[in-house]
């Protein structure tokens, strides 16, 4: 995005705010978002919330505000963006007595385990109702402590699977369908015609494998792909942390699966489509928040072509750990 362009959705949101706008604010602040311009969305980000104006106390001023006790809202937006930014927590509970974060209840067995020292509760919870006690946001978190691409880079903290899982990771986890139907995506036939070249193990990282056609990509294929039926992603989502840290690297369409390999540090490849998705850069090939994720576009390229570099591209990110799996073009 060009300066005249960053002024314009800047004033956008500028106009928002005095009109009280929260709609057309939150549009401009992830535009910029999308296109890297982090301060400018996050301060936009927080004058939503200002506008909002928390029932849990004040709005809370910064590292320098020593309060005893910090109340991290509950997400506004959606779990991807939670999983972004959820690291900052760490760098919040240095700066204050308690830190306290409001999420949902499938989070909370992961998020204690990768920050014990935080305090993690459900949205129905009881606060502090004190003059000690100030209010945030993820997205003010982000203005204090990652508004541009190197404090993000540098603030990135792996999340923290359960401890058997990453014993010995092996194999390539996939996922491939999303209930958006307003997603354009490989078809199962792009898929099967990928993977009947990867030697080695294959797991299904996808929810609903059912109505993904798990049975089909099985037989478009010729070959097995582990089923990930025990693992209830919308109710279990430490459960899935740990299918997705069994694997070595994660090939993947944008969505949970995406987010938690990047939040956990797996490699991992993302394909998009040409249009804008809002919660990936809209220019670039990766993602600040997570290092060892690469973004692949499809651009003018048909689907096989696009997952075939997409693979490619995934067995050059190098893994945390050994790796056991290689597709066939590199035996």
């Amino acid at each position: 995005m060009r300066y005249s362009n960053l002024s314009w959705h800047v004033e956008k949101a500028r106009l928002a705010e005095a009109e009280s706008d929260l709609i057309s604010m939150t549009e401009a602040a992830n535009k910029m978002e999308r296109c890297c311009y982090y301060k400018q969305a996050w301060k936009t980000f927080q004058a939503i919330a200002a506008l909002e104006k928390s029932k849990h106390g004040r709005l809370w001023r910064g590292p320098c505000d020593r309060v005893r006790t910090l109340v991290v809202e509950e997400r506004k937006r959606d779990l991807g963006d939670e999983l972004r930014l959820v690291h900052l927590v760490a760098q919040a509970a240095a700066d204050v007595c308690e830190l306290i974060v409001q999420t949902e209840e499938r989070l909370i067995p992961l998020f204690n385990r990768s920050f014990p020292y935080v305090r993690f509760i459900s949205a129905n919870d009881a606060l502090p109702q004190d003059n000690e006690t100030a209010w945030t946001t993820y997205e003010q978190l982000a203005l204090f402590y990652a508004h541009n691409e190197e404090l993000i880079l540098n603030s990135f903290l792996p999340l923290s699977p359960p401890p058997t899982s990453a014993i010995n990771p092996r194999g390539l986890g996939i996922s491939w369908y999303s209930k958006a139907i307003h997603k354009c995506l490989p078809s199962l036939e792009n898929w099967a015609e990928l993977i009947r070249d990867v030697r080695g193990r294959v797991q299904s990282l996808q929810y609903q494998e059912g109505r993904a056609g798990l049975k089909e990509l099985v037989q478009k294929s010729g070959r097995p792909v582990k089923a990930a039926r025990r693992i209830d992603q919308f109710k279990d989502l430490d459960g899935f942390a740990s299918q997705v840290a069994s694997v070595q690297r994660v090939l993947t369409i944008s969505n949970t699966t995406a987010h938690m390999a990047g939040a956990l540090g797996i490699p991992c490849v993302v394909v998009l489509d040409s249009k804008s998705v809002t919660t990936w850069p809209d220019h670039v090939d990766k993602s600040p928040f997570y290092p060892n994720t690469v973004l692949v576009r499809r651009r003018n390229m048909d689907w096989t072509s696009t997952l075939r570099e997409a693979l490619e591209l995934l067995f050059h990110i190098e893994p945390a750990r050994g790796s056991s799996m290689t597709p066939s073009s590199e035996q």
